[in-house]
């Protein structure tokens, strides 16, 4: 049946990239995050919006976002649909703006080493075009087989190899972004601009305050060698002084992927936990030598155990598996997929805060989990020192769809983070899932000047309206 607003979407947009079809509006009415993981925002995680618009250029964008704007209804940018935190979740009545249409590759070019392409690329398809050309992407993420270069921009995405290239957000160079109004601003795509950085409104904003169409990137030099290492520990706090010992005199390597793990065995009982930091040390030759040399010091100073290569080998062969996996078995499914996935009774925290806290913190959750019997299945680092991650699961019964338990701790793991002068999320954004703490990790000062950038950007309110709290 073709609606009021598909007849008028029809009108700025070719009839064949709009859609009121009913499986394809219930194909985006969700992305990643599972009702399970929503805790107190359970009913709200699939929401069919009125239309689905796949604009093939920023204009077309920038048209719709002009009507919308001009008749109050939401806008709701997607990218890959894979986003964990329900930042793609459309409100009711919203036209859902699918942006894997500006996927090309514009410019790759070497002796500036920039790399400017759509937001609808696919991360893998531009680091695959970039290796052809001799360079890399700096942003290699578990999800680079089937998230989009927007999406990451929009949470500002961490990836394997933020120790050296930081994450998603720092790699933005310049930005071509559609505003609520449907004006269209483009910066300059090189490393320092004049005054304010605008490119910093729209990193991290979870299309809040625009819609991103292009970007351009740093293209890193491919390194003349790569060393892989992995250590074992004896605990986390072991582990930790090493991680800590390399970031403060300046040793980076490229990944760090630090983790102590509890596996359980066939009853489902706890075991002995197993303590590893897998390390990427990459560059020019000589610097190569030197980290792994240094960093190997640093690590049997703290207690490590320098494992086989072939175990972190295996780790590094392996670390886009689950995406994969995802790709395989709910995108190219759609929505019906995702509604027949086991409830994972797990959830997955990731804190920034002060790397003198860590220790601290690392306690405080301890006893807390422990009080409330919530079994904690790894402690992590990601990057650098202060971003660090825990998994906890639920240990209500198999069938219990009551998370209020799990829902109470997150939330409380989450605000001590904030006490300790940190912030709640430093790897997939706000989204539906925590917009509720948002006021609180920013202060009410703080706050309040978010949602007055945003009524500038956005005067009628219409992209993603509610995410991030505003």
């Amino acid at each position: 049946m073709v609606t009021a607003l598909a007849a008028d979407l029809s009108r700025i947009l070719p009839a064949e990239r709009v859609s009121v079809d009913a499986e394809e509006l219930s194909r985006v009415s969700g992305d990643a995050l599972a009702a399970y993981r929503a805790f107190q925002r359970t009913g709200g995680v699939e929401v069919a919006p009125s239309a689905l618009v796949s604009p093939a250029t920023a204009e077309e964008v920038a048209a719709v976002a002009a009507y919308a704007s001009e008749r109050g209804i939401p806008l709701v940018p997607r990218g890959g649909g894979t986003g964990v935190m329900g930042g793609a979740v459309p409100v009711e009545g919203a036209i859902v703006v699918e942006l894997r249409g500006l996927d090309a590759v514009h410019e790759i070019d070497h002796e500036g080493r920039r790399v400017t392409v759509g937001a609808g690329a696919i991360l893998e398809d531009v680091e695959d075009a970039l290796i052809r050309s001799g360079l890399l992407l700096g942003h290699d993420p578990w999800s680079r087989p089937i998230a989009t270069v927007g999406g990451a921009i929009s949470t500002n995405g961490m990836g394997y190899l933020a120790g050296k290239y930081g994450s998603m957000g720092e790699q933005v160079l310049g930005l071509q972004v559609v505003l609520g109004t449907g004006e269209v601003i483009e910066t300059p795509g090189v490393p320092k601009v004049a005054g304010p950085d605008v490119d910093s409104l729209f990193i991290g904003a979870e299309g809040a305050m625009g819609i991103i169409t292009r970007a351009t990137l740093i293209a890193h030099p491919q390194p003349e060698e790569r060393h892989l290492r992995a250590y074992r520990f004896t605990g986390f706090i072991a582990g930790y002084s090493a991680v800590q010992e390399m970031h403060a005199i300046g040793l980076r390597p490229a990944m760090v992927d630090f983790d102590e793990e509890f596996p359980r065995d066939g009853i489902g009982q706890p075991v002995e936990s197993e303590t590893t930091l897998y390390l990427s040390f990459e560059g020019y030759r000589e610097e190569v030598a030197a980290q792994l040399e240094r960093g190997h010091r640093i690590c049997v100073a703290s207690g490590g155990e320098l494992l086989p290569a072939e175990e972190v080998e295996e780790f590094w062969r392996e670390r886009h598996s689950s995406a994969e996996r995802y790709k395989r078995e709910m995108l190219l499914h759609g929505h019906a997929a995702r509604r027949r996935r086991r409830p994972w009774r797990m959830d997955y925290l990731h804190v920034a805060i002060p790397a003198s806290k860590v220790p601290e913190y690392h306690d405080y959750c301890q006893r807390l989990l422990l009080q409330r019997g919530i079994p904690v299945r790894e402690w992590s680092l990601w990057g650098r020192p202060e971003y660090f991650s825990l998994l906890i699961s639920d240990p209500s019964p198999e069938g219990q769809t009551d998370a209020t338990l799990m829902g109470r701790a997150v939330d409380d793991i989450l605000t001590a983070a904030q006490d300790l002068g940190g912030s709640m999320e430093y790897c997939h954004g706000v989204g539906l899932k925590l917009m509720h703490l948002m006021r609180r990790d920013r202060g009410d000062a703080g706050f309040e000047a978010l949602r007055r950038v945003k009524q500038a950007l956005d005067p009628e309110r219409v992209l993603n309206p509610g995410n991030l709290g505003l």
